[in-house]
């Protein structure tokens, strides 16, 4: 059960791209925020990052760091292309624009080094804790 439940972050934050990514361009809701849109996408895969980081146990992060982080990353990168995909259906949204999908692999990147320190840092004084 506890499995289930570290999964449905991810699948909220997969849905809110989705739905956001069919929203016509000049929708009044993508451009309530003054940020860059690259920004946005940054914020929405580091987000989503952190989400897939969740599902995976702090022993499996420490057992295997470098892999762990690269499936995160992969995720990210492939919902990027999906998201991109389904933009160029969407009247008013580019679907081709390579600056997204860079923006989008940089908050996956930043979301498992950001994931991944606070794994270590927690497991140290686990440790810590343990020894004294």
């Amino acid at each position: 059960m506890m499995n289930i439940l570290k999964k449905i972050p991810a699948i909220l934050v997969m849905a809110g791209i989705y739905i956001l990514s069919s929203l016509p361009g000049d929708d009044s809701l993508l451009n309530a925020f003054e940020f860059s849109d690259k920004i946005k996408h940054f914020i929405a895969y580091f987000v989503l990052g952190i989400t897939y980081c969740m599902w995976i146990s702090r022993e499996s992060w420490l057992a295997k760091p470098i892999f762990w982080c690269v499936i995160v990353v992969v995720l990210c990168t492939a919902l990027g292309i999906l998201d991109e995909y389904h933009q160029s259906f969407v009247p008013g949204r580019s679907g081709n624009d390579l600056k997204d999908l860079a923006a989008d692999f940089v908050g996956g990147l930043a979301s498992v080094f950001l994931y991944l320190f606070f794994v270590v840092k927690r497991s140290k004084k686990l440790i810590e804790r343990q020894s004294s």
